[in-house]
């Protein structure tokens, strides 16, 4: 063989290394990704490891090489989803944004609550998790990744262009990979753990038979995270939720590097990106050059800034926001490094908001009533809500029996409110609710489902907001 078919050999070899290497890669960020979204405790799991990763598959890059720095802020917009497939019209159960932060050495994640009201762009009212699913619906896992952006630009005037989103039956895989996770189950947990292992999976086999310290597999795992409905509600699912994860990242430090791919290759088809290789490696480099680990988190909303928390006209369980005030706290975070003071906020503007809330609410109730108590259970499954306010309809009966009048209160479908209400406290300052830390602790998350009626004459959108309003209720809810 010659010297130059040698060489030619060699440098296609090399490309097709440089090509997995890359691959493997982007895809191992998508896997952090997954972490990250979950809980922003777990990716300090990513930057212990980050050393072994390059030494492994990336050397530190020299002059020669075509990674660099990313300047600036650099915001991706993480969204976690509940369906089996990433084109599913499916709830955005989590959603942060991530800041890589190269001006202050920093990585910051904002969470932002899935029970906050907005308005979601053609379509009106409704809690901003239900905005990437009525995307979804038109426009598959894209669709629904624009429209939730639209929707967070509009609320807090942050433009985001990069999305990750992750379906969560990849994390399922994840936990198979490693090899299960243990955790203590409770005697009140296995009825609801069993209810979810059937959604899961259909081996019987599958499902909890006693209580105590035993392993999981990654159906079992999943669904021993999503158990909501029993102890201390939501807040006790998220101590779930942390228990698991901090055993994945426990196990993935001692996992061998060969095993990345195999790992990487079970989640890929739970991920997509609008964030291409070279720039997923620009950033992926850019992280690795932080000089320490330095992880800030932010809620958005800030407590002290939901302005009323609770049953909202049809809406079910929502928070009502101060807008203003907390797009100027995310933007100070993000862009200034500058973290939250509540001795800024202005209460006085919470409370006329409030005021001003609370008339809209006791106007609906006029019209239309209140939800029944069936409809408010707590503990019904959530499902998604869209996301108009009705308006009256005209009685064209000319009876005069007014037993016939029967207009005034068109129906609301099921829609539920969280596990426990966050308490309130009574006095001149604005009902604001933070949530405690003892027993009794309350719960503000769950997304609702409800019809779509009519609009009122002030609010309506164009005929073809409305129809394609009530098509996407009728596609979403499951």
């Amino acid at each position: 063989m010659s010297e130059n078919n040698t060489s030619s050999e060699m440098k296609n070899t090399n490309k097709k290394k440089t090509s997995k290497k890359k691959k493997s890669l982007i895809i191992l960020l998508s896997i952090i990704a997954v972490i990250a979204i979950l809980s922003a405790t777990v990716v300090g799991y990513y930057y212990k490891l980050r050393n072994q990763v390059y030494t492994k598959y990336t050397p530190e890059p020299t002059a020669g090489t075509d990674y660099k720095e990313v300047d600036g802020v650099t915001n991706v917009l993480l969204i976690g989803t509940d369906g089996r497939t990433l084109d599913e019209a499916a709830r955005s159960d989590t959603i942060m944004i991530a800041t890589l932060d190269n001006n202050n050495k920093v990585i910051k994640l904002t969470s932002i609550m899935r029970d906050t009201l907005v308005n979601i762009p053609g379509y009106g009212e409704g809690k901003i998790n239900a905005a990437f699913a009525v995307g979804a619906v038109e426009g598959g896992a894209q669709g629904g990744a624009k429209l939730l952006i639209e929707t967070i630009r509009e609320t807090f005037k942050i433009d985001l262009k990069k999305y990750i989103i992750v379906n969560f039956w990849g994390f399922e895989s994840i936990i198979d990979e490693i090899g299960g996770i243990e955790a203590d189950i409770k005697d009140y947990e296995i009825e609801e753990l069993n209810n979810y292992i059937g959604e899961t999976t259909e081996t019987e086999s599958a499902l909890i038979e006693k209580t105590g310290v035993q392993k999981l597999n990654g159906a079992q795992a999943l669904s021993y995270s999503r158990i909501r409905k029993v102890g201390n509600g939501s807040y006790e699912r998220t101590e779930r939720q942390r228990k698991v994860l901090t055993q994945i990242a426990t196990k993935l430090k001692d996992v061998s590097p060969l095993r990345y791919v195999s790992i990487a290759n079970s989640i890929a088809k739970h991920v997509n990106t609008n964030i291409d290789i070279p720039e997923a490696l620009d950033l992926a480099y850019t992280i690795y050059k932080l000089p320490d680990l330095k992880i800030e988190q932010l809620q958005m909303p800030q407590t002290e800034l939901i302005v009323r928390d609770g049953e909202f006209k049809n809406l079910g369980w929502v928070l009502l926001i101060d807008k203003e005030q907390n797009s100027k706290v995310l933007h100070d975070f993000i862009f200034e490094n500058k973290l939250p003071d509540s001795k800024e906020y202005d209460y006085y503007a919470i409370e006329s908001l409030k005021s001003t809330y609370d008339a809209e609410h006791e106007r609906y109730t006029s019209l239309y009533g209140t939800v029944s108590e069936e409809n408010n259970d707590k503990n019904l499954d959530d499902d998604l809500p869209l996301i108009r306010e009705p308006k009256p309809e005209t009685n064209t009966n000319t009876n005069t029996d007014s037993g016939n009048n029967t207009d005034k209160n068109p129906p609301v479908t099921e829609q539920e409110k969280p596990s426990e209400k966050p308490p309130t406290t009574e006095g001149n300052k604005p009902q604001i609710t933070p949530p405690t830390t003892e027993g009794n602790k309350p719960q503000i998350t769950p997304p609702t489902t409800e019809e779509n009626p009519s609009v009122s004459e002030n609010e309506k959108p164009s005929s073809s907001g409305v129809e394609n309003s009530r098509n996407a209720v009728t596609k979403v809810n499951r």
